[in-house]
């Protein structure tokens, strides 16, 4: 399965869209299969239940999913993933896209299900992270409404990346790269895998996917 899903990835990989404003970023129309991306989407898995939304992601840190080794073994799905974005001709991909050197990262991927009055207020990502992709796992209801938003320096809205099912949004942290989740009342669940490369000074190891190279 691994060897199908990593040709489709690589091949959807192909055709991402460009864009140069308010910064530099890449929309991809789908990035897994079909039915990997469905399968993903299924996982039986729960929002977190949290009293009040600050509109920071580290509200949630103690019910956090992973893809680390105890995740990844419970979903044999989660173990797929994380073995095609660590394969080296992915990583090699995505490195000249945004030409940046991956090589010597480490994969840390987060599955989030936001709910409710979830909000992510506009912020900018570490510099330990040296690349972000979203891919979005949510379908139907009302969910095409829920795309990360985009803003120009002067914190004003720029746009909402289009939140579509299977739709990948990617991204490098900088000065300008400003982003965040609307406020809204999310009716269901806002499901998205967050794909980081980490550089080597990333303290939290228990969020690290398995067999890193």
């Amino acid at each position: 399965m691994v060897e199908l899903l990593l040709d489709a990835v690589r091949n959807n990989l192909q055709k991402a869209k460009s864009m140069p404003t308010p910064f530099r970023h890449w929309v991809y129309h789908r990035v897994f299969s079909e039915e990997i991306a469905h399968e993903l989407s299924d996982l039986p898995l729960h929002p977190p239940t949290i009293q009040q939304h600050k509109g920071k992601r580290d509200t949630y840190n103690s019910s956090r999913i992973f893809l680390n080794p105890e995740n990844c073994h419970k979903y044999p799905v989660l173990r797929s993933v994380v073995d095609v974005f660590n394969d080296s001709r992915i990583i090699s991909q995505l490195g000249d896209s945004c030409g940046r050197d991956l090589t010597q990262g480490k994969l840390r991927i987060e599955y989030t299900l936001d709910s409710g009055d979830f909000w992510l207020e506009p912020h900018l990502d570490i510099k330990e992270k040296l690349l972000t992709f979203l891919v979005y796992l949510s379908k139907g209801g009302d969910s095409s409404q829920w795309g990360t938003a985009l803003y120009n320096p002067d914190l004003s809205l720029y746009a909402k990346v289009p939140y579509k099912m299977n739709l990948g949004f990617m991204f490098m942290a900088g000065k300008d790269t400003w982003h965040g989740v609307p406020k809204q009342q999310i009716i269901g669940v806002r499901k998205s895998l967050i794909i980081n490369y980490v550089s080597n000074e990333w303290q939290s190891l228990h969020e690290l996917a398995p067999n890193i190279w």
